[in-house]
């Protein structure tokens, strides 16, 4: 019975460095990476966002990048912020009339859901020099070769003003997730993310991810906040655009001891250099998703929120089996520093066994596939026992 039953990881789908209007690369002039994408962003782009979402019923996390929506240069005369600290005006280059038409996009569609990115996504010395791309985190002292978390108090500032430019237009969605530019660097220790936890918790975050310890799966718990790391199993570059999602690989294959949950990935790998021809990859990615649906040990979550706590559920749960019964021990979740669990979570069963009876809560069905059945648990105990013929 072992093989039949599994906790399945809930594929969350995020899709970095969304926001920007300008997309190409322009490290070589010591300004930001941007999105990589040698073209302007368009409509279209949040539209192909929008759409995907739809099909795969599922919030896509996108995490912004909001400096280029700066419509009252509220980034100018603010240093460490822009490669022009005291010239800074975007205000004269916005294409208004396209922004408007990426907002509204982007604020009526319920299967876009914003994450706190960056600003300019890095930050820069007095002059306007970039120092990193990593905009939370500073090289302390001269010489540092390592960087570390920015103060608590430079975070809530920077924070502020993505918060001051986000109002400026109206953005209307609660922001309840936070992803770290270009990630985490990995030599830092979870105490050492404090300040940057704290400044986030403060802001109305719950949930985070990045790539940081470089592992499959791994789980901090923030004062309320949940971490949970980015999945390293996938292979598309940041930047490639006009990707086939036919060679995309899966995000994992059953029987994998260890399974993640966030699939990061960027949003040029979901658009096409002529944005008109964006719409000719969505069916090819829907059927991707549908695919990873098929997995057994997968299950497509409906948004952050969803895939964290099956997250706690399945990563602190303990699944034992005795005859014709499944024994789930919810106590080690359940003791999680966390209030975000709701007392439901989701269990995959093989077609061969079908539950019967269940003790310690009730089930119901969720998803049928071809080989195995999703099934809602609601749990009014610690430990939940699962008849099955």
């Amino acid at each position: 019975m072992k093989d039949s039953v599994i906790l399945p990881a809930a594929l969350q789908l995020c899709v970095d460095d969304v926001g920007w209007f300008l997309g190409r690369d322009d490290r070589h002039m010591g300004r930001p990476s941007r999105t990589g994408m040698p073209r302007y962003h368009v409509p279209e782009d949040y539209e192909m966002l929008a759409d995907l979402g739809k099909a795969i019923d599922m919030k896509i996390m996108c995490p912004l990048c909001l400096a280029e929506w700066d419509k009252d240069n509220i980034l100018r005369g603010k240093p460490g912020f822009t490669y022009e600290p005291n010239t800074w005006d975007r205000a004269s280059l916005i294409n208004y009339k396209v922004a408007e038409k990426c907002f509204e996009i982007a604020e009526n569609s319920e299967f876009i859901e914003y994450a706190y990115h960056g600003n300019l996504h890095g930050n820069y010395d007095a002059k306007g020099g970039q120092i990193t791309e990593m905009e939370f985190f500073e090289y302390k002292n001269p010489g540092d070769k390592l960087l570390s978390t920015q103060s608590e108090e430079e975070i809530l500032y920077r924070l502020d003003v993505f918060n001051q430019i986000y109002n400026s237009w109206g953005f209307k969605k609660k922001i309840r997730s936070f992803c770290a530019p270009n990630g985490i660097p990995k030599h830092l220790a979870d105490e050492d993310l404090l300040p940057l936890a704290s400044a986030l918790k403060k802001n109305g975050v719950e949930y985070w991810t990045s790539r940081w310890k470089r592992t499959v799966c791994d789980t901090v718990f923030y004062d309320g906040i949940i971490y949970m790391e980015k999945n390293t199993n996938f292979g598309v570059s940041w930047e490639i655009y006009d990707f086939d999602p036919e060679y995309m690989k899966d995000f994992a294959k059953e029987g994998d001891e260890v399974l993640g949950d966030v699939l990061g990935m960027h949003w040029p790998n979901f658009l096409h250099f002529h944005p008109q021809n964006n719409y000719k990859a969505l069916g090819g990615w829907v059927k991707y998703f549908k695919k990873q649906a098929e997995i057994f040990g997968l299950m497509i979550s409906k948004d952050i929120a969803f895939s964290s706590k099956q997250h706690v559920y399945r990563r602190f749960s303990k699944l034992s089996f005795e005859e014709n019964k499944i024994i789930i021990d919810l106590t080690e979740a359940l003791n999680k520093p966390t209030d975000a669990l709701e007392g439901e979570f989701y269990i995959s069963i093989k077609n061969h066994l079908t539950p019967t009876e269940c003790n310690g809560g009730s089930f119901e069905l969720y998803e049928k596939h071809t080989n195995f059945n999703i099934y809602k648990i609601n749990h009014t105990s610690n430990v939940v026992q699962i008849t099955v013929k």
